[in-house]
């Protein structure tokens, strides 16, 4: 299965080691699922976590991630969300990575429902379909 985390899973999964966000970080870091990234998705996340002082183990856990992620670069622009055009990011790098989800607590990407093949879902919902 091949996911796109938002960034806002990594500050969850920060504050919050036993959270959804937390345990589909670890689901990726065990290979259960194929983590999709783009350079700017990586460096937003690295940048958010420092801005809250996230280190050591932490950030040596975000480094192996995506390390072991599958990193793309979308050529494809789209304009899908007005009300927050940073989130389209997300949208480009799901459809040219050929993600199945787009996991987010981004309301703005969660009403949208789907983008290409890509699920959108929030981290909860996402751990319940693997589940189930």
């Amino acid at each position: 299965m091949r996911v796109v985390l938002d960034t806002n899973l990594f500050i969850a999964a920060y504050f919050n080691r036993r959270s959804s966000s937390a345990k589909i970080i670890d689901l990726c870091l065990r290979r259960k699922h194929e983590l999709i990234f783009s350079r700017h998705l990586r460096k937003e996340a690295e940048a958010i976590l420092r801005n809250v002082r996230a280190g050591g183990e932490f950030m040596e856990k975000i480094r192996k991630l995506f390390a072991n992620a599958i990193k793309v670069k979308p050529t494809r622009k789209v304009f899908v969300v007005r009300e927050d055009p940073e989130d389209n990011k997300l949208l480009e790098c799901a459809l040219e990575g050929e993600a199945d989800y787009l996991v987010t607590s981004d309301r703005h990407l969660l009403k949208l429902g789907e983008f290409g093949q890509a699920k959108i879902c929030k981290p909860s919902l996402f751990l319940k379909l693997q589940r189930a």
